[in-house]
């Protein structure tokens, strides 16, 4: 499975996800076959891109729950966008408590891993689908957490509110992406941000909204997701705060950006990680611990360029699977130490086409003796003789 923008999407490309409408009904089936005339459709939809199946690729197994988390973020995505614009015309929202209910009942009971759902977004959707992914990433961790109840309401509530002052960013410097703003561009969405903090009357609570939810999300508007910046000195964070943070930034780095190729689960847990300032090494365990990041059936690459596949997930360490080697078939445990000292995994692989890229370069290194070339051009000839008389 490939992520291909729309533009490259060609017919007779299979789907690799299924595609629903606002009602949740499906319109396109995993393994169906695109026509010019579906992604005509498609593309009124808005959609940067599509998951596509490689050409001999199987279509991979799809859990009920699966498909059923697949249609709750579709059918959620629209009841939040009415929510948020009914806010943004400074009235009151209808669904976001109800909404946060309702990912608490369905995520924060969950005593299993799941398979994270990797979104694609426009710039007309980023929002509205990155604030639901956080807000259900944050339900299974404050489950893991042993958070209160009212405390998991607040935080899944401000999941869904933190970024409604986003929407006010105008498109142009949204599509710019993180990496090409220039200074005066980050302070303005900062403004954006405070102003949409603001319209939820913080000081007087109009909307009834739980007050620890208003005071994480006044956190999240001095929060940035750039370990360059050291974090805001002499604040007293709320622990909703780091976990909003920490599953925010995860989503941000496995789904598709504006400005950047998504990375794997496991690229995006080594830099949480690596960065404990910003994301403190309790709440990334807890994500860890709510979410697949090396599932059987993964194709991994390893630090001494083999390939193999995962055949069995690690439950208690998700960087010691065991694999298969693609090369020997051999079967290596990495919970044996004797594996662990002469390599590891880097990464998942994102592709499984083994053909070679064939440049000038590899060309070179596949260039045929003097003997064969001989015989090629002495045969070439012959041929050309023959054409020329008439008798091929």
């Amino acid at each position: 499975m490939q992520y291909i923008k729309l533009n490259h999407v060609r017919p007779g490309m299979r789907l690799a996800r299924p595609i629903y409408n606002k009602n949740g009904v499906m319109l396109y089936e995993r393994d169906t076959r695109l026509t010019p005339q579906g992604i005509s459709s498609i593309k009124n939809f808005g959609l940067w891109g599509l998951y596509i199946l490689e050409p001999a690729e199987p279509v991979p197994p799809l859990s009920q729950e699966d498909i059923e988390l697949e249609r709750f973020l579709t059918v959620s995505t629209f009841r939040l966008k009415d929510d948020l614009t009914l806010l943004l015309n400074n009235m009151k929202p209808q669904n976001i408590m109800s909404l946060s209910q309702e990912i608490l009942r369905k995520f924060g009971t969950v005593d299993h891993r799941i398979n994270f759902a990797v979104t694609l977004r426009s710039s007309g959707d980023y929002v509205y689908k990155h604030s639901l992914n956080t807000a259900i990433l944050a339900s299974m961790m404050v489950n893991k957490l042993h958070y209160p109840y009212p405390e998991q309401l607040a935080i899944v509530c401000a999941a869904l509110l933190q970024d409604a002052g986003m929407l006010m960013v105008p498109g142009e410097i949204l599509e710019k992406g993180q990496s090409l703003l220039s200074p005066d561009e980050r302070r303005l969405i900062r403004g954006y941000r405070e102003k949409g903090y603001q319209m939820l009357h913080p000081d007087r609570n109009d909307y009834k909204f739980p007050e620890l939810a208003l005071q994480i999300t006044g956190q999240m508007i001095r929060l940035e997701h750039n370990v360059s910046a050291p974090m805001p000195k002499n604040i007293r964070w709320k622990n909703g705060s780091h976990v909003l943070h920490t599953a925010a930034m995860f989503d941000e780095m496995t789904s598709m950006n504006l400005d950047r190729e998504p990375v794997s689960e496991l690229a995006a847990i080594r830099f949480l990680r690596k960065h404990t300032d910003h994301y403190p090494a309790a709440f990334v365990t807890a994500l860890t611990q709510c979410i697949h990041i090396l599932p059987g059936g993964k194709c991994v690459e390893f630090s001494n360029g083999q390939k193999g596949i995962v055949i069995e997930e690690n439950q208690k360490n998700y960087a010691q699977p065991v694999v298969i080697l693609f090369s020997t078939n051999q079967r290596v445990d990495f919970t044996d130490s004797r594996f662990q000292k002469t390599m590891h995994i880097s990464d998942v692989m994102k592709t499984m086409d083994a053909r070679l890229k064939v440049d000038r370069d590899t060309f070179k290194q596949y260039a045929t003796d003097a003997r064969t070339r001989e015989t090629a051009v002495r045969y070439s000839e012959k041929r050309q003789k023959l054409v020329a008389a008439g008798r091929m």
